[in-house]
C-alpha cells in the first residue's frame, strides 16, 4: 500500500467488520456497483472473536472510489440496521431455554431416584455458558466526511 492518498494506487480502508459473510456481502455489493474491493483477513474463522483479535475483516477500495463507496453505505445501511437484531434475542433466548430444559429433563430423573444429590440440578444454569456468544456489532466505518455531511 502506498501511504497518502493522492497517490494512484493508493486503498483506503473502507471498513473492519466482524462477521466475515456482512464483509463478503458489503464487498459483493460494492464490486456490483463498479467499485473494486479487497477483503483483508478472509480466511479467518467467522464464527469466533479471534477474526477480531486478528484484526477483523478488512475492506479496501481505492481512493478514488470512497466517496461513492461512502455515499452507498449510507444509503444502504441506515441506523436501525446497525442496531442489535430483536429477533436473534428471541432465537438465543428459546435456544437457552431449550438447553436447560433439557439439561434439568436428564438430570431430574437421577435425582429423584437418590442417583445424584439435588444440588446437581445447580449445574444446569453453568450449562448455559457453554453456548457459544455471537459478538453481534455494527462495524468501524471508515466513510468519507462529504458523503457523511451530505
Amino acid at each position: 500500500m502506498i501511504e497518502g492518498a493522492d497517490a494512484p494506487d493508493a486503498m483506503i480502508r473502507l471498513a473492519v467488520l466482524v462477521s466475515r459473510p456482512e464483509a463478503l456481502v458489503l464487498a459483493s455489493m460494492l464490486e456490483d456497483h463498479g467499485i473494486p474491493v479487497c477483503v483483508g483477513g478472509s480466511a479467518h474463522a467467522s464464527v469466533s472473536v479471534n477474526s477480531l483479535a486478528l484484526g477483523g475483516h478488512s475492506l479496501w477500495i481505492p481512493a478514488d472510489a470512497h466517496y461513492s463507496a461512502s455515499a452507498l453505505l449510507i444509503e444502504v445501511l441506515d441506523a436501525e440496521e446497525w442496531g442489535f437484531s430483536n429477533g436473534l434475542r428471541r432465537a438465543v433466548l428459546r435456544f437457552c431455554g431449550l438447553w436447560a430444559g433439557l439439561h434439568a429433563a436428564i438430570m431430574l430423573p437421577f435425582v429423584l431416584g437418590g442417583g445424584l444429590p439435588a444440588v446437581t440440578l445447580l449445574d444446569v444454569p453453568l450449562a448455559l455458558l457453554a453456548i457459544p456468544a455471537n459478538p453481534q456489532g455494527r462495524g468501524d466505518y471508515n466513510l468519507h466526511p462529504d458523503a457523511v455531511a451530505g
